[in-house]
């Protein structure tokens, strides 16, 4: 069923109104009907829909149930990637929102091979956050996750009260081991860039609170390594069973 997500204004009394792109895509690209199911998210809420009507400029659903399934993990993850080369990020977005994490902060390190001003970096930001909001319509998230950035690795805050992990292919403590028994709810993970973190970079993140674990013997491109950690987390402590 197709995922909308509206702001309160769009309620009124027992109806949703669609507009803009969701109107166009519903509309010309699904091509749905009167009749047709729409699920809506509005808030902490997701509205079960009939469409009424469809006008030139505007679609008419009417509210006949909630729908009260839980689609978001009960952990709070904050991914904090090294900005990627090419289509790789967008990628990582896809992936790591359908994995249920909350934050994607995009970081550039000395190792970091992307270079961005800021209005490049906005450009990118905002194509990202239609990214985010596709895959969390597609994977049926109640929220859409937050992109942030672009930070440099030392504006990164400290880290209270969470369980933080830096992915380091030197490292010979596994990530199990810190999960194992773990009751953290609020979890951060650090995914560095193509070439790797420098051992400078590495001592930032250690003083910020992060501990440097290994997501095994082989290394990992930059790109797998974040759904490899959230998948192993989310099945450790989240709602992958």
């Amino acid at each position: 069923m197709y995922r909308t997500f509206r702001n309160p204004k769009d309620k009124i009394d027992d109806k949703i109104i669609i507009k803009d792109e969701d109107y166009n895509h519903i509309k010309n690209s699904l091509r749905l009907s009167k009749g047709d199911l729409i699920h809506q998210v509005i808030g902490d809420t997701t509205f079960v829909t009939k469409i009424e009507d469809i006008t030139p400029d505007e679609i008419i659903c009417k509210i006949i149930d909630e729908d009260d399934v839980q689609y978001e993990s009960p952990l709070n993850i904050t991914l904090y990637q090294c900005i990627l080369k090419s289509d790789k990020n967008e990628y990582i977005i896809q992936k790591a929102t359908e994995l249920g994490v909350n934050k994607i902060v995009f970081v550039e390190t000395e190792r970091t091979v992307v270079k961005l001003d800021e209005k490049k970096w906005i450009k990118k930001q905002n194509r990202f956050e239609k990214i985010a909001l596709e895959s969390s319509k597609q994977s049926k998230r109640t929220s859409i996750p937050e992109i942030e950035g672009l930070l440099n690795i030392n504006e990164i805050s400290n880290q209270d009260n969470s369980l933080s992990l830096v992915f380091y292919e030197n490292e010979t403590e596994s990530i199990q081991s810190l999960l194992t028994n773990s009751n953290y709810k609020d979890i951060n993970i650090f995914i560095g860039p193509e070439g790797g973190l420098s051992e400078e970079n590495l001592n930032v993140l250690k003083s910020k609170g992060f501990k440097s674990v290994s997501l095994g013997n082989r290394i990992l491109r930059a790109d797998t390594a974040p759904i490899c950690a959230l998948s192993i987390i989310q099945y450790e402590l989240g709602d992958i069973k």
